[in-house]
């Protein structure tokens, strides 16, 4: 039994290793891209998703609360990331709880 519980740990803290790199690699480039040239150029046609998404992205909370980049596109999908990063972190800490009973 001990077996199997040392490798849905392993199994666990190699995941989080996996997870955490990518989103430490994915700010550095947002880092390396953020205000220059190569930021994407968001098209702004009379779509509606198109204004959808841009009225998310001129919201307050991606220009004035939420900035750590001068892009706002950055600053939602660091958002996104951060809270599905913390969902994770929930959902794992309570079934490591449930498990050990």
């Amino acid at each position: 039994m001990s077996g199997a519980k040392k490798t849905y740990n392993t199994n666990l803290a190699k995941r989080w290793m996996i997870t955490i790199g990518i989103f430490l690699i994915v700010q550095l480039i947002f880092i390396a891209i953020d205000g220059t040239f190569l930021e994407p150029n968001i098209n702004d046609s009379d779509n509606l998703i198109a204004k959808f998404g841009r009225w998310i992205l001129d919201s307050k909370l991606f220009t004035q609360w939420i900035t750590p980049y001068s892009f706002p596109f950055f600053n939602m999908f660091m958002t996104i990331y951060v809270i599905a990063l913390l969902v994770h972190a929930v959902r794992d800490m309570l079934s490591l709880l449930l498990s050990k009973k």
